[in-house]
């Protein structure tokens, strides 16, 4: 089989994003499933790794930061 260069630059390109993508899975400190994740601070802890789903739930349960709007200003 022979591939032409464009190809094989297509090829290369795919092995990299699977290998981001792969590189960028983590285990959930909250739901522990395996996905990509970001690190997130809990109860100002140290660092944890938490998906998507989980900071969501987090930061909405999560009291506003003091001197935080609680509605939009009218001006």
């Amino acid at each position: 089989m022979h591939a032409s260069m464009t190809e094989l630059d297509e090829l290369q390109e795919m092995r990299e994003n699977i290998r981001r993508s792969l590189a960028a899975l983590e285990l959930c400190w909250s739901c522990q499933r395996v996905c990509e994740c970001e690190q997130d601070l809990v109860d100002d802890a140290a660092p944890v790794w938490l998906c998507c789903a989980c900071r969501e739930k987090l930061h909405a349960d999560a009291p506003p930061e003091p001197g935080a709007l609680l509605w939009p200003s009218p001006w």
